[in-house]
């Protein structure tokens, strides 16, 4: 059975014996897996609370109407209420319950599909030495996960330049997608989508997840489309995963 469907079903708690096997085996030996799940259940409490919250809301609010009515038509009135407070119970059920999936699926595609794009720009040697130029200084830190110097650096690069290469705003934008600042990051993937770059299909591909995050899934079936009209093969086997999902 797949990672994701195994955590569905265990948030579910519709797992059987040999599923259980399977997940706490997963749980003890894998740490992407083991965190896939606290994602999960952090998304799931948090969709729980907020639905009490707002059925609490609901029943305060029919209970505050009901003593306000005449006292003849308490006993009627009573009973409608009641009735209409059982059917929010259950449409609010349906509908936590569809967004809670949704809500996890995009969340757990996103933690599984996302990963740092590799410094191709200043490649930088471990037997050199610091570079001292700002931009093989910059892609050093972002080489050794230094997100926020890195971005502070090349932002300090394309400050005083009136067309900044769109190379290294791409790069820009991975640091903060790195920092999870992802509505920065795809504000600056907007700006470069439909400039002159080798890093066109790693625009689109990394706007695309941050569309699946924002559970946006209809920008990102178009981002993911526009990949395979430009026949890029970058990402071709995660592409055909993520359409299908979506």
């Amino acid at each position: 059975m797949e990672h994701e469907a195994l955590i569905q079903k265990y948030i579910q708690d519709s797992l059987n014996e040999a599923e259980k096997a399977q997940f706490e085996a997963l749980v003890e030996s894998d740490a992407d897996f083991a965190l896939k799940v606290a994602e999960f259940e952090n998304v799931h409490a948090a969709i729980k609370a907020n639905e009490k919250a707002q059925l609490k809301s609901h029943l305060q609010q029919l209970e505050a109407t009901q003593n306000d009515e005449v006292p003849a038509k308490k006993t009627v009135k009573k009973t409608i209420r009641l009735a209409i407070a059982v059917a929010i119970l259950l449409v609010l059920g349906l509908i936590g319950n569809y967004f809670m999936q949704q809500a996890t699926l995009n969340e757990t595609l996103y933690a599984t599909y996302f990963e740092p794009y590799p410094n191709a720009l200043a490649p930088v040697t471990r037997t050199q030495e610091t570079p001292t130029e700002a931009l093989p200084k910059a892609m050093r830190l972002y080489e050794d996960g230094k997100h926020q110097e890195a971005f502070d650096l090349i932002s300090d690069i394309t400050k005083g330049q009136e067309n900044p290469e769109t190379d290294v705003l791409f790069y820009q934008a991975m640091c903060l997608l790195n920092l999870q600042q992802e509505t920065e990051a795809l504000n600056i993937l907007r700006e470069i989508k439909h400039s002159k770059t080798r890093f066109t299909p790693q625009i689109y591909w990394y706007g695309a997840l941050i569309h699946i995050k924002f559970k946006e899934n209809e920008k990102a079936l178009k981002a993911l489309e526009y990949m395979d009209e430009i026949q890029t093969t970058f990402k071709s086997k995660e592409r055909e995963i993520l359409k299908q999902k979506l």
